[in-house]
């Protein structure tokens, strides 16, 4: 999101990681607004962890240990949020660590995180566009091999993969084996080219 996202726990920030690398999401805010809502004659305010624009749905979502989805405060105070999310055309969900923190895939997204900002050239975009296109999913090593000399390292193919104009899959350790290809959801050319 190019800003400073707030967030209030470990399970939050490692929900960034998704959102920020997740194709889907065109925009999201942490602590986004207060809702209002009245349980049992007591007006009650609920501020999300977070609000989503996905495309072609908007998401309320609250991130919870799995350990107290099911505490009947907290499925009382939800059946409330989400039936005004609903009024509002918004889905609310709640989203908990074991669904954030599936592994190996949440370790593969903050490596790729960790190379976000490297610098990267409209030619090295070109050599890359030129070696992808038509190609089979090749392994890691290979295209590191192949792009060496074009002055494209690893660090250049982490961040194509983070940015979304390259994928692997990230339910594997990314790896010498690993096997990446250009991605159905090419990312923003600008972004790459920025130093973001």
């Amino acid at each position: 999101m190019n800003t400073i996202i707030w967030w209030e726990s470990q399970i939050e920030r490692d929900y960034i990681y998704l959102l920020e690398i997740d194709p889907t999401v065109q925009s999201y805010r942490g602590q986004p607004f207060k809702i209002t809502y009245i349980s049992k004659g007591v007006t009650k305010n609920y501020t999300p962890d977070f609000w989503v624009q996905r495309i072609g749905q908007q998401q309320v979502i609250e991130v919870k240990p799995a350990s107290q989805v099911n505490d009947q405060k907290n499925l009382d105070k939800w059946r409330h949020i989400s039936h005004l999310c609903e009024e509002r055309s918004m889905r609310f969900m709640v989203v908990t660590d074991t669904m954030i923190r599936q592994q190996p895939k949440l370790d593969n997204i903050k490596l790729l995180y960790k190379y976000a900002r490297s610098p990267f050239t409209l030619q090295q975009y070109l050599d890359c566009q030129c070696y992808f296109t038509s190609r089979e999913p090749t392994p890691f090593k290979q295209v590191c091999h192949d792009l060496e000399r074009k002055g494209i390292y690893p660090n250049l193919l982490f961040k194509l993969l983070y940015f979304g104009w390259l994928s692997t899959d990230l339910m594997q350790s990314i790896g010498a084996a690993s096997l990446i290809q250009l991605s159905q959801f090419k990312g923003d050319v600008q972004a790459l080219l920025l130093d973001v």
